[in-house]
């Protein structure tokens, strides 16, 4: 199991975004928005039109990308490049990756209804598929760019809800045993005089906690305490539970979305290396 990756800073938040080309009311500029339901629209689906530039002002480290509530198909692709130069010239960082990852885990449906792609029609994440991509080491650059290849998209057109690049915290001591992943419902059910049920049914969001019991004085006191103060309850990031799950698991544990509670950084024993602990609770936005 791989350590977990938290996105933080983000960086591309306070960039500025241009390129391709974009519906005007359904702007690239909603990328920075934390609603995923406020997307980011193409004006078609060629590849000239399906791409983008981040120019985060200043030169920063980036490790780690995520596109939120996409519309992209089984076919489609990403590439990310990060560089020093705004034509995207000597990029440090290149990789191009599938849009959609499978996503059912293989054996939980009976032989013959298992689709080759292994992709379903609808997405596990309830708020919306995800792509995303980790690279081994960050990379220095101010400019990001992003480039989609989703030519076939039966909608005519690329949607995305979200962007964010930045450089990943991945604690040195990976989180605790015991870490829990659980669905919220909000949905109220009554029953008539004749006990016939009725239900105001509402979406389903996910809900992780787990915590830290070995940080660093750095991890504790640096990451994890500015965690809590620029984002309180309201900001918002992605937690990758574990990079290295398999593919069709990997976003069944990946969750975009506010942090409802700040447990407290304790400072758990007196020797030298790890001696803080902490929790975290991530509540999805859909």
């Amino acid at each position: 199991m791989a350590n977990m990756h938290l996105l933080t800073p983000r960086w591309s938040d306070a960039g500025t975004y241009s390129g391709g080309s974009w519906s005007p009311s359904l702007p690239l500029d909603n990328l920075k928005t934390q609603q995923p339901q406020q997307v980011a629209r193409s004006t078609n689906a060629t590849t000239a039109n399906t791409k983008f530039k981040v120019d985060l002002g200043l030169v920063r480290p980036v490790s780690m990308f995520a596109l939120i509530n996409t519309n992209n198909t089984d076919t489609a692709t990403v590439r990310f490049r990060v560089s020093m130069n705004s034509d995207g010239s000597s990029p440090g960082l290149d990789s191009t990756i599938p849009a959609v990852p499978p996503s059912i885990v293989f054996g939980s449906l009976p032989w013959g209804g298992f689709p080759w792609t292994g992709i379903e029609d609808f997405s596990v994440t309830p708020g919306g598929r995800v792509t995303y991509y980790k690279h081994p080491e960050a990379v220095f650059g101010r400019y990001v760019f992003v480039d989609i290849s989703d030519t076939s998209n039966p909608d005519g057109y690329v949607q995305l809800g979200r962007f964010m690049a930045g450089d990943a915290f991945v604690p040195q001591v990976n989180i605790d045993w015991g870490a829990q992943l659980s669905f919220v419902d909000e949905s109220k059910q009554s029953r008539s005089v004749g006990m016939q049920l009725y239900s105001d049914k509402k979406p389903l969001r996910r809900k992780l906690q787990c915590s830290f019991g070995a940080l660093s004085e750095s991890e504790a006191m640096g990451v994890i305490y500015d965690l809590h103060r620029t984002l309180g309850k309201t900001g918002n990031c992605i937690v990758v539970y574990d990079p290295d799950d398999n593919a069709s698991m990997v976003l069944r544990r990946t969750i975009y979305g506010t942090l409802p509670e700040l447990p407290a950084i304790s400072h758990q024993r007196s020797s030298e290396g790890y001696q803080y602990g902490g929790g975290l609770t991530i509540e999805e936005l859909i």
